[in-house]
């Protein structure tokens, strides 16, 4: 018989190249394979249908930025209340958000997952040779570093942790490495220990 689960808002973050997307995929369908109730977010294409028509998704602009956040957790605990499990594919680098979230939404779970830089960049740039579809385009580290040595670029293209800080996720509830792992495995470890 299958054990009774409270559904969870699971946000699983890191930084381009991790594997975040592959592992989430893989997580919904152990999930699935469970019987759970569960809701997909890709947050990078979700915070667009939280602004305005015509406002900037990615604005620096704090009081948009805040907007979005709140919206989000709305969202969330909204999935929530309606018995979906929420995984959250997202590369959310600022702490205080992450915090403020997770106070908001005391369902919510954060897995980091990380692996050494250079074996990101080669996982991103092989994923865009291989022309797989990602929310934010190919060649995310290459164009990062050619802004950076730009000198024409005044505004550089965000990509942490290259052009844009990650901050250290120490509000996290796990970390998991996905060197040396493939994704299904590193899928079945973050259900393990979030006994989700």
């Amino acid at each position: 018989m299958e054990e009774n689960h409270s559904p969870i808002a699971l946000m699983v973050l890191g930084t381009p190249g991790t594997g975040k997307t592959t592992i989430v995929s893989h997580i919904v369908k152990i999930l699935d394979q469970k019987k759970r109730k569960n809701m997909l977010i890709s947050f990078d294409a979700f915070r667009k249908t939280l602004v305005p028509p015509g406002v900037n998704p990615f604005t620096h602009d704090e009081n948009i930025r805040k907007m979005i956040y709140e919206k989000a957790a709305q969202e969330f605990s909204r999935y929530l209340r309606e018995g979906f499990t929420v995984i959250i594919d997202c590369g959310l680098t600022r702490e205080n958000i992450r915090r403020q979230l997770k106070s908001v939404v005391p369902q919510m779970k954060i897995c980091h997952i990380h692996c050494p830089l250079i074996v990101a960049m080669i996982r991103e740039t092989k994923r865009s040779l291989l022309r797989e579809k990602h929310e934010n385009g190919h060649y995310l580290y290459l164009r990062a570093l050619l802004s950076l040595i730009s000198p024409f670029k005044k505004e550089k293209l965000a990509i942490p942790p290259i052009t844009h800080t990650f901050e250290y996720p120490a509000c996290a509830d796990i970390h998991v490495s996905s060197f040396l792992k493939n994704p299904e495995k590193t899928a079945s470890e973050i259900i393990e220990k979030l006994k989700i």
